[in-house]
């Protein structure tokens, strides 16, 4: 479950990898809910934009 593993990243770039990482190394499983994007944005300190991106990245790539 996504509020096991503890998303990070300062990019959308570094999310996504992160969310990556977390699926590869069994913190996250495909089809988890990843938390929304505002309440992600707060907990990193980066924009919604940033993490809607991240999001955006994760989907385009399944």
């Amino acid at each position: 479950m996504a509020a096991q593993y503890a998303i990070e990243g300062a990019t959308a770039k570094g999310i996504a990898a992160s969310v990556e990482r977390g699926v590869s190394e069994g913190g996250l499983t495909p089809g988890d809910a990843l938390p929304p994007v505002r309440r992600l944005a707060d907990e990193l300190g980066v924009s919604p934009g940033t993490v809607a991106t991240a999001y955006k990245e994760l989907r385009q790539r399944g």
